[in-house]
């Protein structure tokens, strides 16, 4: 391979011993991650200068390769800068959770005592991930504060900033700032760029991928593209998981649901025979996309997974999409129950995005209950809440629901005399299917329109409906939804031979 930016930024804080024997690893590596798993083994297996070790840390750690982490750290216990980076953040929130104290504690321990500006650099930049994706804006904030009071007087750490500007757009999206968010991103790949620093690069790219999900998935599908061009390059297991991960939140939003749980059963894979962990996030996604699809029984199962593999935290995420498994299934006190425990929990979070997820859920039981005027109002709130964060797997699940309440409420008012006409939120669904080109979205609208059409004895309509939703696309992240089309139309011809036969 050739000497990368991620490497040589380090050149000038470092001795000539320990950058003669990274060129050379470099040198007798074809890719980034090669190059990573040899410099553990030299570390591991020969004296090496406590640069050498240092930077051979930073990168396993970078690389999710926690067997290679308990070596390292075994053999090097006594060096209190390489004690933080022996626990890894590859979850959604579990990672975090389990050892945000533990890390703080060595951090902190490490810069009681002078050590080289470099390095607490670094040392501030981890602790930024461990408030990532767990944690409040605040707490993001403050680590990064100090990285960029380091690099003010001192221009030889600029290396350190592109990546800055990775964490100050996932806290600018969180408070709904998505313009100024993909604003930082570009800052942040111009300047990993002019380092060559791939892995910085990487993570400005990855958070623009997200943030493009929320606001233009075609964006958002070409950045995921170009992203999985430079994780070719470098070979890592792990930022192709992640690359899956929210690739599969992209597939989510357009109502792409099968590629979206294909996408987990690829990370299940790659991750089989392997150390690492399946993140909490699998279960979470795989939870809610089947919940989304009506399939509850599919999103119990994963979600009583997710909570057995990860039963040392609580988590508000595992509670609420477990109460909204229970709900889909019709055991509706035990829901009730799950989401109560959920709550204080939610609530510790300070989120407001999952406080909307909160009163869906909540507007899903009440649903299930025949409260369909309460669901009505709970759920026209997390409506709001999701409108407000642009979230679009939360706007999704919102639309979809108004539109399947406001078909009961219709049922339950239903006047042969007069030609039904779709209401306000299956209109709105549709609207905004279109507007942002969901194509999954908006079969999944054609179904919900024909369902109403159908309940008003609108037989015709319901067929034309559903016909029309089958020529939206033959993707195969819509087959799930092609099938329930396609049944439902053959149901719907079979009736209307059995009226003509009649008549």
């Amino acid at each position: 391979m050739e000497p990368m930016g991620t490497i040589t930024k380090y050149y000038p804080f470092i001795d000539e011993g320990t950058k003669s024997i990274l060129n050379s690893l470099m040198d007798e590596s074809d890719n980034y991650y090669e190059f990573v798993q040899i410099l553990c083994k030299t570390t591991i297996e020969n004296d090496v200068p406590i640069n050498l070790a240092y930077l051979a840390t930073v990168q396993a750690w970078w690389c999710r390769m926690s067997g290679n982490l308990q070596l390292i750290g075994e053999k090097y216990n006594d060096v209190p800068w390489i004690k933080p980076w022996l626990h890894i953040v590859d979850s959604g929130e579990r990672d975090q959770v389990q050892a945000h104290d533990t890390v703080i504690k060595h951090i902190d321990c490490v810069l009681e005592h002078p050590v080289d500006d470099w390095i607490e650099a670094d040392l501030h930049i981890l602790h930024a991930f461990f408030h990532h994706p767990f944690g409040e804006v605040i707490s993001l904030l403050e680590p990064l504060e100090k990285v960029k009071a380091l690099i003010a007087p001192h221009s030889h750490l600029g290396c350190f900033e592109s990546i800055i500007y990775a964490f100050e757009a996932i806290a600018k999206a969180r408070e709904g700032e998505m313009t100024e968010a993909l604003e930082c991103l570009q800052k942040g790949k111009t300047l990993a760029k002019s380092y060559d620093d791939e892995l910085y690069l990487y993570m400005n790219m990855l958070q623009e991928g997200v943030i493009q999900t929320y606001l233009n998935v075609h964006e958002a599908a070409t950045i995921f593209e170009d992203l999985y061009e430079l994780v070719e390059n470098l070979q890592a297991p792990c930022f192709f998981t992640e690359i899956l991960n929210d690739s599969s939140i992209l597939y989510e939003t357009m109502g792409e649901f099968d590629l979206a749980i294909s996408c987990h059963h690829e990370i299940m894979k790659i991750l089989d025979g392997d150390d690492r962990r399946i993140s909490d996030t699998t279960f979470v996604i795989l939870a809610r996309t089947y919940a989304t699809l009506g399939d509850g029984e599919k999103s119990l199962e994963w979600i009583n997974k997710g909570i057995g593999a990860n039963a040392q935290i609580e988590s508000a995420k595992m509670f609420y999409f477990k109460a909204w498994a229970l709900a889909l299934v019709n055991i509706i006190d035990e829901s009730e129950q799950t989401l109560e425990t959920a709550y204080p929990l939610l609530i510790k979070t300070g989120s407001e995005r999952y406080l909307g997820v909160y009163y869906h859920i909540s507007g899903v039981i009440e649903m299930r209950k025949g409260n369909f005027l309460t669901a009505l109002e709970l759920i026209e709130r997390a409506w709001d809440i999701a409108n407000k964060f642009l979230t679009g797997t939360d706007q999704n699940s919102a639309l979809l629901d108004l539109a399947r309440v406001e078909n009961l409420i219709a049922s339950q008012s239903r006047d042969d005399t007069k030609v039904a006409a779709p209401g306000k939120w299956l209109s709105t669904l549709e609207k905004y299917a279109c507007d942002r080109d969901l194509p999954g979205i908006r079969m999944y609208a054609g179904l919900l329109k024909s369902e109403f059409y159908q309940n008003n004895g609108q037989l015709k309509d319901a067929l034309a409906t559903l016909q029309d939703a089958l020529t939206i696309t033959d993707s195969l992240g819509v087959q799930t939804l092609r099938r329930r089309i396609t049944k439902r139309i053959q149901d719907i011809e079979q009736i209307l031979q059995q009226e003509d036969t009649i008549t």
